[in-house]
Formats: C-alpha cells, structure tokens, sequence
C-alpha cells in the first residue's frame, strides 16, 4: 500500500482532499497530514511516505522549501504533488524544478484531477523504485490491516486481551506505540443529520472524524475509531499535566465540537471517561464515556466524568455483555450469539425511558458484527436487503420498541448465517493464517505471535488447525517453508545456505535436517534429483 502525505494550513483542504477520492482503489492511503512545513517534513521523515501532496504557501516552511529538502536528503522518493491557490507560471516552473510530477489549482481542483495527478505520482514512484503499481493486491492488503486495527481496537475497549503480552505484540505488528503517561476514551456521536441520504451521511461522518482528528492532533496526540456512520472512539495519549488538567479534555473536545459545527453544522455530543493509567484499563474509560454520551444533549453538548456519573437505576450496561458477545462472534458461535443478544433485549424492550441506550447499544452489536465477523458488510446487507437504507435504517428509529426490532432481525439474521456457513468460515479462517504464515515465511513464526495478529488466542488458534486444517499449526508452518524451499532449490539461483536464511531457519544445518525429514532427502540431493 503506497503511502500518501498531505500537508497544507486549511484544516478544510485537509478533510476535503482526503474525502475527495478513494484512495484504496488506488492501492493508497492517507499515512499522515501536516499543518505547516516544519510538521510536514518531520512526519515525512517519520512515515516515509511514497507522494507529499503540499501548498506552496504555509507556515514556517514553503511546500517549495519542503520538496526541496526532500530531494537533498532523500533523493527521488517522496515525489511531490504540487498544490497553490495561485496559477502563476514561476511557482509551477519552481515545483517541477524540485521534482513535482504535477502541479494543481485548489481552485481548479476536482475528484477526477487530483485522482489522475495521484495515479501519476503512484506511476512514477513504481518507476524510480523498480517496483510493480498493482493495486487491487495492496489495496487488498490494506483491508486486511484495517481490519486487524479495528479488531484490536474493539478488544482493546472491550478488555477483551488474553494478557498484556498478547496486547504489545498485537500493538506492534500494526505499528501502535502505548507510551503515554495517562490514557483516556472519549465517546462521540454525530447529530442532526438523520435526513440525509446514506452516502451522504457516511461522507459527513468521514469528514467529521478527520476534523476532530485534525483538530484535537494539534494539541494532543489520539486516535480515532470509527464505529458507524453516527458513532466513533477517540483514544487520548496523555501526559501527566494534561491529565492533571481536569477541564483540558472538555475544552479540546468544546473547540473541537465548534470547529465542525463551523466548517459542517454538524451537532457533535461528546462524552469523556475516566483517565487510566495503563491501556489495558482502556474499558473502564470507554464504559464512563459511553455513560456521559447518554447524558449529553444540544444544551450540554460535552460532558467528562468530572460532571457526574449516570444514575444507576436508568443505566444498562452493555460492558456486563461485552465478552460474551466477543468471543461469540470470534468463534462463529450462534448460539452463544442468541443468548448474549437475547440477554441485552430482554434488559431493555418494555422501557421506553431507555431509547438511547437501546440504540446505544445495537449500535454496538453493528460496530462488532461489522469489524469481527468474516465478510461482515455482506452479511450485515444481506439481512437487511429489504430496508430501505439496509442495517443503517436504526438511526431512523426513536423509540426502545422498534431498535429492539431491529436488534432481533439482527440476531436472528446472524445466527442463519453462522450455522449455515460454521465450517465454511472456519475454513476461510484457516486459509487467511496460512496466507499470513505464507508472506512471513523468513520469520521465526510462533503461535502466539500469529495468533495476536488475528486477535486470536493461542488456544483457540491452536485448537481451529486442529479440527479444520489439513496440519496442525506448527506442521503447516514447516509445510509451507519447505513448499518454499523446494521451488528455490529448483529455480537454481539460491545457496542452500541463503535459502536457510531466507527462510528464518538459524542454520543451514538445521535447515538440512527440517529438509530431509519432511521430504526424505537431503537439499543437497534433491538438487541433484532434479538434475536427473
């Protein structure tokens, strides 16, 4: 997946440009945005990106002078796509002097021009770095990673980590560093848009996000998670002042909330939890920011955990569910999935008081079907192909009764589906491992290495090879390294010695003795089998 910078100081070019175009098709994505030039080059150097897409015109630092810079310190890569609010032919004949491969009028801008000036950067870096642009493969790649991402953020919110072992190594494999003082959730969900077409809300959701992200990045460092077209997370990275501030949060997200209200008349209701120490005790900060999201309204649009707590008596806690529902969803296992489901439908149907939470919480059951079900999207359409908007059709629904409706359609829907199709999914499970497994062969694999980057636990992991796969877990590893082997052995360009390495083996010798036990002959004889 090739990596793409933007960098320019109107936070709404910023949003604008990200929306403007699909950047998976093009087997891209959006790595990082800068305000000024000095940030730009600091996250270029951070993130190595393939394109900068910069203004000509910023703070501290011209996209001229940034370009420039590049060129002396890296070379070809980054290429540059040149942006100005002014067509003056000495800035555009300057940009392509550092190295531009276009040159673009913000004016003049459209989803086609910018589409055909990132294709052409794209062309150009395949063509400096020797390297093949085939999108669907990376943009294929990229679904896998976002996925995993919002895997592990749902675990992550939901405590659902078998150890903190099993976080950090999950952490790492998707690049995330947890090296803050204090950690704190913040839940939000986007108002007054209910009217609106379906592509046009999910587009004002995208773009929402990115400007409360972009935003709120200027004084603090977060992340977002989207959870549908109405809800997402913001995880807060915090240092011990900050944290000690007890109204810093309220006011970023105040200015935040301001700032969209400004740039999209969009309402944004915010609730903040409890600051944590550990990541790990993230749950108990997103439960208290779901709790004071329930509470806010138009006249108290942000309220923290300072403001209160919810009264016990009026609050379902979806938290009491969340574990049972996971490891349901996780093992494709329907009737766990009926029961859980049931369990939280029973607790609110009747109450009329508890609308909110009602949506609240089949919001939640979309959020987990979509991110931890394989092919979740297809599923969640096919059992709402009838609905007007399809499983978006909750956010039309104002009383308890009918998203309780909607929760049992859901469940219902499910349940056929997980039964219908149990081994089929199992065995897709087992085929995206072995795939895994497949582009990491020079790694000395473990269990529960891979088993944290399917979110999985070793156990289970262990015990699905076990059933439904043709090996065992650390049968198809070697399996497939010497699959490996023997193609590079009969392609003759490789030392038997470079193949062990290659292959993640700490010798040759122990590489020959794998070798000759799997196959029944040596390396060294197989090569001159093939000879004949």
């Amino acid at each position: 997946m090739s990596k793409i910078l933007i960098a320019d100081d109107e936070p709404l070019v910023l949003v604008g440009m990200q929306s403007m175009i699909n950047w998976a098709e093009l087997g891209a994505e959006v790595c990082a945005t800068a305000h000024n030039g000095q940030q730009a080059l600091a996250l270029i150097e951070q993130h190595r990106p393939d394109v900068v897409i910069t203004d000509i015109k910023m703070p501290l630092m011209s996209g001229l002078e940034v370009a420039k810079a590049c060129r002396e310190k890296y070379g070809d890569i980054p290429v540059f796509i040149i942006l100005t609010s002014f067509e003056e032919f000495s800035f555009a004949r300057e940009a392509m002097h550092q190295g531009a491969v276009e040159y673009l009028i913000k004016l003049e801008l459209t989803p086609d021009a910018l589409r055909a000036a990132v294709q052409k950067a794209l062309e150009s870096v395949a063509r400096l770095s020797g390297t093949s642009a085939a999108v669907p493969a990376a943009a294929v790649a990229n679904a896998g990673l976002n996925t995993f991402r919002d895997r592990f953020f749902a675990k992550l919110y939901n405590n659902l980590f078998d150890s903190s072992e099993q976080f950090l190594r999950q952490a790492e494999n998707l690049g995330l560093e947890f090296d803050a003082d204090v950690y704190a959730a913040a839940a939000c969900a986007i108002g007054n848009m209910r009217e609106m077409p379906v592509d046009k809300q999910l587009t004002l959701c995208s773009s929402t996000v990115q400007m409360v992200c972009d935003t709120l990045e200027k004084f603090v460092r977060c992340v977002a998670t989207t959870m549908d077209m109405r809800h997402f997370h913001i995880l807060f990275f915090l240092q011990e002042e900050q944290a000690a501030d007890g109204d810093f949060l309220p006011r970023l997200m105040r200015h935040a909330a301001d700032t969209v209200q400004r740039y999209f008349s969009v309402h944004l209701l915010c609730g903040i939890g409890p600051a944590v120490a550990a990541p790990l005790e993230l749950a108990d900060s997103v439960h208290g920011a779901r709790c004071m999201l329930l509470q806010a309204d138009e006249s108290r649009p942000v309220l923290s955990a300072h403001d209160g707590v919810f009264p016990a008596d009026e609050l379902f806690d979806f938290s009491l569910y969340r574990a049972d529902l996971t490891r349901a969803f996780e093992e494709l296992d329907d009737g766990a999935l009926y029961d859980a489901i049931t369990r939280i439908i029973d607790q609110l149907d009747g109450h009329p008081s508890r609308h909110l939470q009602a949506k609240d919480a089949a919001s939640y059951l979309l959020y987990m079907a979509r991110t931890l079900l394989p092919d979740g999207e297809e599923t969640l359409a096919n059992i709402f192909d009838d609905a007007p908007d399809g499983c978006l059709v909750l956010y039309k629904y104002a009383g308890t009764g009918q998203c309780c409706d909607w929760m049992r359609r859901l469940r219902d829907g499910l349940c056929e589906v997980l039964r219908s199709e149990h081994k089929n999914y199992k065995r897709r499970l087992i085929e995206d491992v072995t795939d895994y497994i497949r582009k990491n062969l020079s790694r000395r694999l473990t269990l529960n290495e891979v088993a944290a980057a399917f979110s999985f636990s070793p156990n289970y992991l262990s015990q699905l090879f076990a059933k439904y796969a043709e090996h065992g877990f650390v049968e198809t590893i070697t399996h497939e390294k010497i699959s490996a082997a023997k193609a590079m052995l009969a392609d003759g360009q490789w030392k038997i010695y470079e193949i062990a390495e290659k292959l993640g083996y700490e010798s040759a010798f122990y590489f020959s003795r794998v070798f000759k036990k799997e196959v029944g002959v040596s390396p060294r004889e197989y090569i001159n089998n093939l000879k004949g």
